[in-house]
């Protein structure tokens, strides 16, 4: 049986009056990935990586990020979700295979049960979400990632305003990097030198989304 769009996104609690415009700009939908969704839409190497997965809530949590990025897609290219197929860049950077490649631009995160999808028409995007909360390492991480002029100005910072800092620093270095299709890992210096516009949004319960175009 083929499953549609709008069937998928109601395992979502969205509906197509829910989902954003997309006039002018880039968007985001994030949610709380549930259990038990419809996994026959992935394709094969969708679901060779739920296989690789070393536990049942990884790879449930990666099952619902990827046929919640196919629901929504679908909804706006006006296709079948399991029509759709993906191709990566010279980086590396996943984009909606030919015939709709360039029509929608994407990026997705997961962290913790939430996904962010962010989505722009006219130009790359870049998405990253977290959760604020004390994280031990946050100087070290900071140290090794952050520009030494944003590492100064975070020393300088004490309690639950360094940990928000940290974090929303963290999420636009993240999201500027899928922007580029490039890992922090892989090259930060080209991250830091490129100017994406990041912004940020916060949903309920302490999370932050950096959005990057």
């Amino acid at each position: 049986m083929t499953i549609d769009s709008v069937t998928l996104l109601a395992h979502f609690g969205l509906t197509p009056e829910t989902l954003p415009k997309l006039t002018d700009g880039a968007e985001y939908i994030a949610v709380s990935l549930p259990h038990d969704v419809p996994a026959g839409i992935l394709d094969a190497s969708e679901h060779q990586r739920v296989m690789a997965y070393g536990n049942r809530v990884d790879a449930e949590r990666f099952t619902a990020s990827r046929v919640l990025l196919r629901a929504v897609l679908s909804y706006y290219l006006g296709c079948a979700p399991a029509t759709l197929a993906y191709t990566r860049q010279a980086h590396g950077k996943p984009i909606v295979a030919a015939p709709y490649t360039d029509q929608l631009h994407f990026s997705l995160a997961r962290r913790n049960g939430w996904c962010a999808i962010a989505l722009c028409r006219n130009q790359p995007v870049g998405v990253d979400i977290e959760q604020v909360c004390d994280l031990p390492a946050m100087d070290d991480i900071a140290a090794i990632y952050f520009s030494a002029h944003d590492y100064k100005a975070f020393k300088q910072l004490h309690g639950v305003i360094k940990q928000q800092r940290f974090f929303e620093r963290w999420t636009a270095l993240e999201a500027a990097g899928k922007w580029l299709g490039l890992g922090l890992r892989e090259d930060r210096e080209t991250a830091r030198n490129r100017n994406a516009r990041v912004s940020h949004e916060y949903p309920q319960g302490g999370w932050v989304i950096a959005l990057a175009v």
